[in-house]
């Protein structure tokens, strides 16, 4: 029946309601044609024009953002460039300008180790060993100056008229011996007491004449002379001292020198008495001496 086959054809060639619609946006991927007998030709026709509003759906369609976008590649692909920021820009033009400068200062160093003439190689100080001949020296002055009488070193020396020199305490001691072992005999004696205050004071003035005062010292010897005293020796010699030991300043000074090199200190004087009777060490033993 040819005029129903037409009439089939008829509305196989004017696109329906609803292939209107698919011109819009659709999730659709194929598009089914409900005429089975037409002919081959037109069936591609629609899939071609299918094809057609994919690719605009697909061009329509917004992009992901870029944090979703995840990027496919090879291990053996070269890693791509990237841009360098302006603070690492900045990093690497400073570690440029320090490598420039770092070459420069070497060239410098070479020019001037090539200009500078060879030093001369300073002379080693010898490390100070202990000097085994000094060592003898100062063993060998300590003993002069150590005393005789305790064999220590005389702090405080005193010399006699003979020439012999000890400690201060040494020489009071052995003259103590010698007072009390007089005083036993004549308990009466004082040498402080023996020369008249009058006299002392006379021979104290500076405006005295001179034949008074040859006047008064001949008085003062004839009393030292006719009063006894204590036989006071040198405990080297046993020669009779007669007058006051007199300090020795040279060996004071010269202990404390051997001491300070031996790294020893004075020993530690006691205070003196604010009123004291007798004003030199010797006193209580030897009288008024004009």
């Amino acid at each position: 029946m040819p005029a129903t086959r037409s009439g089939v054809r008829q509305g196989s060639r004017q696109p329906g309601p609803y292939l209107q619609d698919m011109a819009g946006p659709s999730n659709l991927d194929f598009v089914h044609v409900v005429d089975d007998e037409g002919p081959p030709r037109k069936r591609q026709a629609v899939e071609r024009k299918s094809n057609k509003q994919r690719s605009k759906q697909k061009a329509k369609a917004p992009l992901p953002p870029a944090s979703e976008i995840i990027e496919i590649s090879s291990d053996e692909d070269e890693p791509l460039a990237k841009k360098p920021s302006g603070s690492t820009a900045a990093f690497e033009k400073r570690i440029n300008e320090l490598e420039e400068e770092n070459k420069n200062l070497k060239r410098a160093l070479a020019a001037a180790k090539t200009a500078q003439p060879h030093p001369v190689p300073l002379a080693k100080v010898p490390t100070p060993t202990p000097d085994a001949k000094s060592d003898k020296v100062l063993s060998a002055i300590e003993e002069h100056v150590s005393c005789e009488v305790c064999t220590l070193k005389m702090w405080n020396p005193f010399t006699l008229a003979c020439g012999h020199t000890f400690c201060k305490d040494c020489l009071q001691d052995w003259f103590s011996t010698a007072h009390m072992q007089h005083l036993t005999a004549n308990p009466t004696y004082d040498p402080q007491r023996l020369i008249p205050l009058h006299l002392r004071a006379a021979l104290a003035r500076h405006d005295l004449a001179a034949p008074q005062r040859r006047h008064i010292e001949r008085e003062i010897a004839l009393i030292t002379a006719s009063t006894s005293h204590p036989q006071y020796s040198c405990p080297t010699c046993r020669v009779l001292v007669r007058a006051k030991p007199a300090e020795n300043f040279v060996v004071k000074h010269l202990v404390r020198t051997i001491a300070a090199a031996q790294g020893e200190s004075p020993p530690k004087e006691p205070p003196r008495a604010l009123h004291r009777a007798l004003e030199g060490p010797f006193d209580g033993f030897f009288p008024f001496v004009v």
